[in-house]
Formats: C-alpha cells, sequence, structure tokens
C-alpha cells in the first residue's frame, strides 16, 4: 500500500484557498482528495467479514475456538498445555469476570463437586452476577476516557458524570445488546424516552477548559477529540490524524475526518464561558460544517456535509442521511458490510481475557499496526458475536468455556517440565496460545481483592462516588475542597469502579498500577514494574489496615471453635482466603513462627497480601 505521506497537502480547494489563509472562507470551494483504491482495501481490517471453515482437529477440543487455536499450535509441533488446576481455574474465572477472589466456601464447593459442568456452572452463576459489569465497565470507562471532572487547571466537577459510569453498569449487566450499546451512546437523545440521554456523556467524556476565553477554539477541539475517539473505539482507525493533514499511511483523508465530525456538528451548539457540555441535549440542527486547513480553527475551508469514512464503506459508498446523521453513524455501524465494529470488539474481549489481542492494538487496525495472529479466529468470533444478536455476556462465556482459556500457565511437576521447555522455545511470546498468559490485575481490582479478603468491601451499588481519605501530602496538591472524603465509614469500603475519578489526581493505589489519566481513550493500559507499587502495597495505610482485617477475621474464626490453637490450620485459613488454595507443606513451615506469635500474625497476612500471587491472575 502507497503512503500517504502526511507532509503533502492532498486534499486541495478549488479554485483557490488564498483567502481561507487570509481567515475568510472561500465563497464555493471544492474538495478534491487522493482516491482510496482496491488496494487500499485490500488490507486486512478492510475486507469483508470472512466465514471461516472451523479446522477439523483430531485433538479433543471443547469448540471452534480451540479447533482454530489448536490448528495453528499443531503447525508449530505444539499442542494445548495440561488444564490449570481446579483452584487456580476457579480464582482465574472469577477475577476475570468478577474482579475478585472466590470465597473459601465456594472454592470448596468447587473443588468437592464432582459434575461434569461444575465448571461451567460457575460461569453462568458469575456471568449472572451483579458484580459482572462492575468488573467489566471499567475496560469500557478507559476507552470512553471517563473521569468526573474537566481536568486541566482547575479541574472542574462535573456533577451529572457518575450516571454515565452507572447507565454503563446497568446496561452491562442487563447484558444490552452490543449495537444498541453503542448506538445509545450516540444518539440516547433523540430516543422518544429521556432516560437513555445520559449515555450521550460518551461522546463529550474527554478533558474541557469551560473557562476558555476563546470559545470557538473550545468547540473546535472538541469535536476533533470526539470525532478522534469516535474512529478509534468503535472503528479501530485512528482518525485523530488527520485533523491537520491525510494520514501518513492508512487511507484516511483530512477531508474523511471533517465529514465525519460534521456528523456531530449539528449536536454541539455554540458554547459558553463557564458552562458546562458533557452531554447531548436532543438538538441535531442543520449546522454547516468545514473543512479546516492544517486543523486550524481559525482558516476554514470547504464546506462539508456528513459522512462516514470512504475506506471503511462497502464499494465506496459514504453517503450519510444529512438529517439525522448521527442515527445514520449508528445504523451503519452495524450494518452486515461493516466488519471493523465487530473485529474491535471481539478482540477487546479477548484481550482483557488474555492479556493481549489477536491484534496487537486494539484501536488501530491500520497498515503498520500489524495484523492478527489467527485471522481465521477473529474472522469466526465476530461472525460469532453478530450470531448471539451482539450478546457480549455470551462472547465471554464462549471464551472462558474454551479449553484454551482453561490451559495451565506453568509446569506443575517434572514429568511436564521437557513439553514446557519446548512451549517456551518455540512460542515464547506466547503469541500461539501454547498456554495461559500470567496477567497482573489492575489496581482497582487489586483495591477490590484486598478489601474483600479483609471481610471489608461494601458491596453497595450505583449511586454518586466516594471518596476515601488520602495522604494529606496528596490533599496539599489539590485545590481547596477538591477532595472530601465521604462522610460515611462504609462508603470508604466501596468497589473501586465507585471511587471519585478526578481527572487532575488518580486514587493512589490506581496511580501506581498504571490506571490512565482519562486524558484520551485508553485501549490496552501500561503494565508497569516499579518500586513504588512495592512500596505502596507494604506501607500504605489501605494495606496495613486490610492486613490487620484480614488477621482478626481469622482469630475470630479460630475462636468460634474451628481450630483453636491449631496453628497450622490458622495458617491454611490465610491461603484459602488469600490465595484461594491451600498451604503446602513448605508454607506451613514457614509460616509456623508467625502464626504461633499473636504480634506476628499481622505481618504473616502482610507478607501474602504483598505477594506476586495475591497480584497476579495465574
Amino acid at each position: 500500500m502507497r503512503l500517504w505521506k502526511s507532509f503533502t497537502c492532498l486534499v486541495f480547494l478549488v479554485p483557490s484557498c488564498a483567502s481561507a489563509w487570509c481567515g475568510e472562507r472561500a465563497e464555493s470551494p471544492s474538495l478534491s482528495e487522493i482516491e482510496v483504491t482496491a488496494e487500499d482495501r485490500e488490507h486486512w481490517s478492510f475486507r469483508p467479514l470472512a466465514v471461516p471453515n472451523v479446522p477439523v482437529c483430531a485433538a479433543p477440543t471443547s469448540g471452534p475456538i480451540d479447533c482454530f487455536v489448536l490448528s495453528e499450535l499443531e503447525k508449530k509441533s505444539l499442542s494445548f498445555a495440561p488444564m490449570a488446576d481446579r483452584a487456580t481455574l476457579l480464582r482465574r474465572l472469577k477475577l476475570d469476570l468478577l474482579g475478585l477472589p472466590p470465597t473459601v466456601e465456594e472454592l470448596t464447593d468447587f473443588l468437592n463437586d464432582p459434575r461434569d459442568e461444575a465448571y461451567e456452572l460457575m460461569v453462568d452463576r458469575w456471568l449472572a452476577s451483579p458484580q459482572f459489569a462492575e468488573r467489566q465497565s471499567q475496560f469500557w470507562l478507559d476507552i470512553a476516557r471517563f473521569a468526573e471532572t474537566d481536568g486541566f487547571e482547575h479541574d472542574k466537577l462535573r456533577d451529572e458524570a457518575w450516571q454515565y459510569r452507572d447507565w454503563v453498569v446497568d446496561a452491562l449487566n442487563q447484558d444490552m445488546a452490543y449495537d444498541q450499546f453503542v448506538t445509545l451512546q450516540l444518539v440516547g437523545d433523540l430516543e422518544p424516552t429521556q432516560e437513555h440521554r445520559i449515555a450521550t456523556m460518551f461522546c463529550l467524556a474527554g478533558a474541557d477548559m469551560p473557562d476558555l476565553n476563546e470559545q470557538h477554539v473550545r468547540r473546535h477541539d472538541r469535536l476533533n477529540e470526539l470525532t478522534s475517539t469516535v474512529g478509534s473505539a468503535l472503528l479501530g482507525l485512528q482518525m485523530h490524524c488527520a485533523q491537520c493533514h491525510d494520514h501518513k499511511y492508512d487511507p484516511i483523508s483530512q477531508a474523511d475526518f471533517y465529514r465525519l465530525r460534521a456528523v456531530f456538528e449539528g449536536a454541539v451548539p455554540e458554547l459558553k464561558r463557564d458552562v458546562p457540555f458533557s452531554l447531548f441535549d436532543g438538538t441535531n440542527a442543520n449546522t454547516e460544517a468545514y473543512f479546516f486547513l492544517r486543523g486550524d480553527v481559525n482558516y476554514p475551508g470547504a464546506s462539508v456535509a456528513p459522512a462516514f469514512p470512504r475506506i471503511a464503506c462497502a464499494e465506496g459508498n459514504a453517503e450519510c442521511d444529512p438529517q439525522q446523521p448521527r442515527r445514520a453513524l449508528a445504523k451503519w455501524l452495524f450494518e452486515s458490510n461493516n466488519p471493523l465494529p465487530s473485529r474491535v470488539i471481539v478482540n477487546r474481549i479477548w484481550q482483557h481475557h488474555f492479556g493481549r489481542g489477536l491484534f496487537e492494538n486494539p484501536s488501530d487496525v491500520g497498515v503498520v499496526a500489524g495484523g492478527p495472529s489467527h485471522p481465521e479466529l477473529l474472522e469466526w468470533l465476530a461472525n460469532f458475536l453478530r450470531q448471539q444478536h451482539w450478546s457480549l455476556k455470551a462472547l465471554h462465556r464462549e471464551i472462558v468455556l474454551s479449553m484454551t482459556y482453561c490451559q495451565s500457565s506453568r509446569a506443575v511437576d517434572e514429568s511436564q517440565r521437557a513439553s514446557w521447555l519446548a512451549r517456551l522455545q518455540v512460542d515464547p511470546q506466547n503469541e500461539a496460545y501454547s498456554r495461559f498468559s500470567r496477567k497482573r490485575l489492575e489496581g482497582e481490582a487489586i483495591r477490590d481483592c484486598l478489601l474483600e479478603v479483609a471481610g471489608q468491601l461494601n458491596y453497595h451499588a450505583g449511586g454518586p462516588s466516594v471518596r476515601p481519605p488520602l495522604p494529606a501530602e496528596l490533599v496539599g496538591t489539590l485545590l481547596k475542597n477538591q477532595w472530601q472524603p465521604s462522610s460515611k465509614v462504609e462508603d470508604h469500603h466501596r468497589r473501586s469502579i465507585y471511587v471519585f475519578a478526578r481527572r487532575n489526581l488518580r486514587f493512589p493505589i490506581f496511580d501506581v498500577f498504571d490506571r490512565p489519566d482519562a486524558g484520551a481513550s485508553c485501549p490496552q493500559r501500561n503494565r508497569s514494574t516499579t518500586a513504588i507499587q512495592s512500596l505502596q502495597m507494604f506501607n500504605s495505610e489501605l494495606s496495613q489496615t486490610c492486613a490487620s482485617a484480614l488477621c482478626e477475621r481469622i482469630n475470630a474464626f479460630a475462636a468460634s471453635g474451628h481450630y483453636s490453637e491449631d496453628y497450622p490450620r490458622w495458617i491454611d485459613q490465610l491461603f484459602k482466603i488469600v490465595l484461594s488454595r491451600p498451604a503446602t507443606d513448605a508454607e506451613l513451615k514457614l509460616f509456623a513462627d508467625f502464626a504461633k506469635e499473636e504480634s506476628s500474625r499481622n505481618s504473616a497476612c502482610l507478607a501474602i497480601l504483598n505477594s506476586n500471587e495475591f497480584l497476579y491472575v495465574d
């Protein structure tokens, strides 16, 4: 594919743009841009959705996912790793679906359940749990660059922002079809009832500067940011590159950008200083839209009509209903001949469960982003989602029931060492899914797990966000009254999804474990390893308090007659609560002295909470 040179202006104004360079719009200019060629459309992401044949596998599998993965493994003379042991699998499943560790009771029941369908029943149970969406929503909020403040210098509060978070949680718990889920976030304000108006906050969730003197610049920036987010989040297209010039590599012109932006022009009025604007209000005015030379709001060029990116349109038909452009966009996204939205969302779900997507950058399907590792599997999953009426829960279920997902992440005994070394040598990055890849929990899940094992997690759902106390040195960096702790102590222990999301200050444990700053749509979080993370886990008030509460919880259990002064059982209970498995003989010996001394038990609890095994999904 040819390069779309960024240093060459590929969009021309006819007859002349001289007046536009002086800050005046040419009277009747037209646009001329480079054609999207058949060669451009041959890129894998722009081809029509294929219906691949499921490979025939000699080895046992649990479904089509395994057949596609196994067929690639066999090309490398590999096979699936052994299935993870039951305790490991149960912990992996609940952390993935709910973001919480299994209880001791759940672990005991599952280990003692002889039924073949025991695992499948747990999958269905947890998919139906109200905690499911409290876990899954955070990934969408990352994409939506959600926060409850404006950002910039004053970082003013957005009073209604928490309602958008609750809308997302409710929608995912109801298993709202993905096409409807997205549609309402684009046109919810145009529905007959106003209950979904808050969903349109997706479009305007980015940072804002209401006190800007030049309000036309503010509006210009917000429309550009909105357009970029719609392109990357829903289509996997890096549209933001085309604000100022034609995309250097992908067949996206600057005119493509401004035509897509024109879809939203009528929904964004002229803004007023110090007046917030974070959700649409049902307007859909026929506002004239323009192409801006080099992206500069002071140099409007040709007028443009609402349209979709040409490369994403079958046979180049990018026309859009000018009377209802947002409805037309929502309808076009999920037409059968538009393959991008389904490919993008199934890849995001796959990434959540495996730590990596089938293609590398979940928000970029462009030329330099790299193709899918398993193209036929990607197509099958995209078709599966459509066949399941866009049910995301059905997609989660299909993935976690696969043998691919249930594989072990390590060799459990010496007999597996030779085959394990072969996997590491032939598939060092696990691109072929020859095993399950360990992955670290996000800061939100770590905090929730700390509170859960300490017996302190408050399961109250929904409503305005809460503010747990912050260290004084952090509060000192904020403007006055920007973080007033919630008055009810029990609110300090609510799930992390309900902790107030300030754009200019992330909650400490979220910050050190790589929560994005909500400055832009985040398709995949960084995975850093820093000394600050260890210091946070060992020294923070949260960790210290949870360790003490955990110790008291086990002491109370022991004192109730379960095992009195039986120190090995005290240790075993600690491991079952925190790590979802019994303690080994070596661990019982190692922790014996800690358990015997009342004053040392807190240290034992804190040590386990700082273990890699607690912080990672195995």
